[in-house]
């Protein structure tokens, strides 16, 4: 009798912990409920495809046209310096216009780049110089679109609930990594043209633009000057508001390390493909790697919900990014550099997950877009450590270049993880 009332006590137990496990997946993802973040989430699966298709076409292309890895740094450094300039004065106008017109106009930009390409690179007429111009043209437009739809969530959701949607938005990335460089790879195989790639790129941003269009008004507050102010001046209060703001100073400073060191190794991925003897399908499939492991990072995010320390969470993950990348130069076969890839991509996707949140809930609302675009102009740096990072994969190879940038940054990362306590303890 003892022994059934125990087995019906731990039956009781077992499901109440399924329960207890469903209601929390069905928490976290009942954000998609909502109408706006719906439709953002959708357009940013698009998006994020057609990125993943312009990057490994992008890749490819230079590599067939001057096998050169310092000309593939050259031409992702300027896309970048592009982005850095312009990032910050695209979070001014994302203070100021509605984030639902600039996500549309900057989307057609993309769009028609992507096609303009497509058919140069198809008649024949594709060439480097233009692949820096293309590259000036993305940079500007992506320097408004990635700080709009960061602080879009916020404005789809609410306060309550953007630790909810955060790790949702980012399965969109996280899923189109998976997905997205292998399809691209294969298309690229079975048509033996990159142009292929950029057709495709033009389509998903198309598809975008239609899916943005039908998310409906949503409350923004707007720049306190409103447009009297300069943008100059606007700008340097948001400078100055991250500057005297702890948690958002130290977070910026957590960010520049693996912007310059550690995530420029992705487009190095047909170096390194090359190097274990692969093709342009192992080249997707290495791309794609770091996104299985970054869908199981999110899923775990996304069923956990709220997650207390914040800060802890974030530099344990940011640390193990670049340890990751390290193991991944040593592998000597794919299927290591796969498994070396995919932790990789579950540290990046927890890391990420953990700042996007901290910045979002850590800005004033009428400076939220400002925060982002200097979050976005962060980014913008990885393209001098590319373009470095280019010249060493020239003058020693991939493996041997890459892991010294990588052990740089985890000496960097633990010495700023020990002094800066504010982020830590968030």
């Amino acid at each position: 009798m003892l022994m059934q009332e125990t087995q019906n006590d731990d039956s009781d137990t077992k499901t109440e912990e399924a329960r207890s496990f469903l209601g929390r997946m069905g928490h976290s993802y009942g954000v998609l409920k909502i109408r706006n973040f719906r439709y953002l989430f959708l357009s940013n699966i698009c998006i994020h495809f057609a990125q993943w298709c312009q990057s490994i076409g992008l890749g490819w292309l230079v590599l067939e046209i001057t096998g050169s890895a310092a000309q593939m740094g050259g031409i992702v450094a300027t896309q970048g310096f592009s982005l850095l300039i312009s990032s910050p004065f695209a979070g001014v106008l994302s203070d100021r216009v509605h984030r639902r017109t600039l996500l549309m106009v900057t989307t057609s930009i993309n769009a028609a780049q992507a096609l303009s390409l497509a058919t140069l690179v198809a008649t024949g007429y594709g060439h480097l110089w233009e692949l820096y111009v293309f590259a000036i043209v993305g940079g500007m437009a992506n320097a408004v679109t990635q700080p709009v739809r960061q602080a879009f969530v916020y404005d789809a959701v609410g306060r309550e609930a953007v630790a909810r949607a955060v790790p949702v938005n980012n399965l969109a990335q996280s899923g189109s990594r998976v997905l997205g460089p292998a399809f691209a790879g294969m298309v690229i195989g079975f048509t033996g043209g990159s142009s292929s790639a950029f057709y495709v790129q033009g389509v998903l941003a198309l598809m975008a633009i239609l899916i943005t269009s039908r998310i409906g008004v949503t409350a923004q507050v707007r720049s306190a000057g409103g447009v009297k102010e300069s943008p100059f001046k606007t700008l340097t209060q948001g400078l100055r508001y991250v500057a005297g703001n702890p948690s958002l100073r130290g977070q910026v400073i957590v960010q520049i390390i693996p912007a310059l060191l550690v995530y420029p190794y992705v487009q190095f991925l047909a170096f390194f493909a090359a190097h274990l003897h692969g093709g342009p399908q192992t080249y997707g499939l290495l791309a794609s790697g770091a996104g299985y492991g970054g869908v199981v990072a999110l899923f775990i995010l996304t069923t956990l919900g709220e997650v207390k320390h914040k800060g802890r969470v974030m530099f344990a993950a940011v640390i193990g990014y670049p340890v990751s990348v390290a193991l991944f130069t040593l592998s000597p076969v794919v299927s290591l550099a796969m498994v070396f890839l995919m932790i990789n991509g579950f540290c990046n996707q927890i890391y990420t997950a953990m700042q996007n949140t901290m910045f979002l809930l850590g800005a004033r609302e009428d400076m939220r877009g400002r925060v982002m675009g200097i979050y976005s102009m962060i980014q913008g740096l990885g393209p001098i450590g590319q373009l470095c990072m280019g010249f060493a994969i020239a003058t020693w190879g991939p493996d041997r270049a890459v892991l010294w940038f990588e052990i740089a940054a985890i000496i960097l990362l633990s010495i700023t993880c020990v002094f800066s306590k504010t982020v830590r303890e968030a």
